[in-house]
């Protein structure tokens, strides 16, 4: 038996960890003590540690770790395959939408090499429902006169 200090060295976590998988229910401790409260895990239960790790790394929550680990009967190879393949559709949705932000910084960046300083303001496009557009052009030979055509054009 290994006190929650030493068990958690084992598993490479930490002990506020270790408490919370016990609090989920995911990893709990082979022996509490009545009196002291302490802890204590089996060595059989770091495969369990290192299957939750593992699974967390992939990107499932814990809730999800949890559906896995503790019915793996119930848990099929296909249906393990498509949350699998979900977390990698996932990802790379993830990944696209960085590879975005990582070309908007590097445009600011190559704008501020280009002009010495950032622009004074920021242009963030968006979209908008589509809506009827009318537009009138004139010339107006100068720009005292401008009053007068504009009343003109809207009249």
């Amino acid at each position: 038996m290994f006190k929650i200090g030493d068990f958690s060295k084992l598993g490479q976590v930490s002990t506020r960890m270790l408490r919370h998988y016990d609090k989920l229910g995911l990893l709990v401790p082979s022996h509490t003590d009545q009196w002291t409260s302490y802890r204590y895990y089996t060595i059989d239960q770091l495969s369990r540690l290192n299957r939750i790790i593992a699974l967390k790394e992939l990107g499932f929550t814990l809730e999800q770790v949890a559906d896995i680990i503790d019915d793996e009967s119930a848990v099929s190879i296909e249906r393990l395959q498509g949350m699998l393949a979900l977390r990698q559709a996932e990802i790379q949705t993830e990944l696209r939408h960085k590879q975005e932000q990582l070309a908007n910084v590097q445009a600011r960046l190559s704008q501020i090499e280009q002009e010495g300083q950032p622009l004074p303001y920021e242009v963030v496009v968006k979209s908008v429902q589509a809506q009827p557009v009318a537009s009138l052009r004139q010339i107006v030979p100068h720009a005292n006169e401008m009053g007068y055509y504009r009343a003109a054009m809207y009249g």
